[in-house]
């Protein structure tokens, strides 16, 4: 098998689940540039358009890659990597809250009613909400504006939830 067969037998394993690919690149000054992208699918066919059977890039026999790797959903992740994903459009949650159906998810826009008044505030029109973590917590409500606490910050528990 050559290295670009064993990559995309690799690749077809874990295609699924696969959010990020992570390539190591053997540049014409022999430094290695990591690089990493999760659109996956056009990464991979990019490779087979571009790159011969043993990883060689087809403009210059100075460029290769020499080692990958595939990020998976099911991947454990720290608390920075999970804010990350949760940035790209993934839900994430713990492990251990998903057998209760808790997860959390990054609010771009949301809408309140609230019976306070708000007569201080100049112009209430348009969009008047910051970016918010917001958790779905075990009985079906939301949190809106979630905050972390210290052990879930420092956990490497944390995983994409489909």
């Amino acid at each position: 098998m050559t290295r670009k067969e064993r990559l995309f037998a690799d690749y077809e394993a874990v295609k699924d689940k696969a959010i990020c690919v992570t390539l190591m690149v053997r540049m014409p000054g022999g430094e290695i540039e990591v690089i990493s992208n999760s659109n996956v699918e056009d990464k991979m066919a990019y490779i087979d358009r571009t790159y011969d059977d043993d990883l060689v890039h087809a403009n210059s026999v100075k460029i290769h890659i020499e080692d990958y790797s595939f990020e998976r959903t099911d991947d454990p992740m720290d608390f920075g990597s999970a804010i990350m994903n949760m940035k790209e459009g993934h839900k994430v949650a713990r492990k251990g809250w998903n057998e209760k159906g808790m997860f959390l998810f990054l609010a771009d826009n949301i809408d309140f009613d609230t019976t306070a008044d708000l007569t201080c505030v100049k112009d209430l029109k348009g969009d008047l909400t910051c970016p918010s973590i917001v958790m779905k917590t075990a009985n079906d409500k939301f949190v809106v504006g979630w905050l972390a606490s210290q052990t879930d910050m420092l956990a490497e528990d944390w995983k994409i939830v489909e």
